[in-house]
């Protein structure tokens, strides 16, 4: 009679456990005990090219898992594993540091972190500067496309990409900006000037500041520099563009790229000079072990 029953009861088990599976549809088994999203929050860039590169941070952290292979395109739908209940929380860019009060953890942009002042010594994760993103998303000095060859565009690149201005980025902002070796796109026969001043438009943080530190070098080589700021994303390309400025310098190729479509323009990228790395940064939760406790 006890062997007909143990019989009758691991049945009864399988069959719950089969109709408990077949519920799961494509999901993976061990996403099946994985914690309902709200048990943290996570606050991610709103963008659809800096949302993918948190969700892949995120993804090196061990703290989700995505689709295979979304790589650059990855979206929250993406997600197939949440091991800790990870709630992700859009918002745009810029005001992800004014949300780290609200939320356990933010991943926020490099310049946006320094504009806002934050400690980027207290930076949980960074962004690998050897990865796909970091050779996509470099920011760039542009410049209109008659002007690619001249003597200023040159000079301006040669300078920026050169070995102290490398330094400087390297020394001054440990990780949170990183600078990038790749050949600039300036022909070597270039277009003489008689003017020999270099009008550039850049963001306060860290675009200007290297533009400053680049000064005395542009200087060394025949030029002078004149430094524009602006606080918006949308007022350097137009002044490019009517020719207020001979060059810019504050976005990275993507963007000079949606720039140029959505406005019928023709901006040109004359060569890469840093990245700035996305960084994990602690808001309610100190560390990310606290995930995991």
């Amino acid at each position: 009679m006890n062997k007909k029953i143990t019989l009758v009861m691991s049945a009864i088990v399988s069959a719950v456990l089969l109709v408990a599976l077949s519920g799961c549809g494509n999901s993976s088994l061990f996403a099946f005990s994985d914690p309902e999203p709200g048990q943290f929050t996570i606050a991610v860039p709103s963008d659809a090219t800096n949302e993918a590169r948190a969700l892949l941070l995120l993804e090196a952290q061990g703290i989700i898992t995505l689709a295979s292979g979304v790589g650059l395109t990855a979206t929250v739908d993406d997600i197939v594993r949440n091991r800790y209940g990870i709630e992700i929380v859009e918002v745009d860019a810029a005001m992800l540091p004014s949300t780290l009060k609200n939320v356990d953890f933010a991943i926020i942009n490099g310049n946006y972190a320094l504009h806002a002042g934050i400690d980027t010594s207290t930076a949980l994760a960074i962004e690998d500067p050897f990865s796909i993103a970091a050779i996509e998303y470099a920011n760039v000095v542009a410049v209109r496309a008659n002007d690619i060859n001249t003597e200023k565009t040159r000079v301006l690149v040669e300078v920026l990409q050169g070995l102290e201005v490398q330094q400087f980025i390297t020394d001054t902002y440990a990780g949170i900006v990183t600078p990038v070796n790749t050949p600039a796109n300036v022909s070597s026969g270039q277009v003489s000037s008689n003017d020999k001043i270099i009008r550039v438009g850049a963001s306060p943080s860290p675009h200007a500041e290297i533009l400053e530190f680049a000064r005395p070098l542009i200087e060394a080589k025949g030029f002078t520099l004149e430094i524009i700021e602006y606080s918006d994303y949308m007022q350097p390309n137009q002044a490019l563009v009517s020719g207020e400025l001979d060059a810019n310098y504050f976005q990275h190729v993507h963007y000079l790229g949606a720039y140029n479509q959505e406005n019928n323009t023709s901006l040109v990228t004359a060569g890469k000079i840093h990245f700035e790395p996305l960084s994990i940064y602690p808001g309610r939760l100190a560390s990310l072990d606290d995930l995991k406790n």
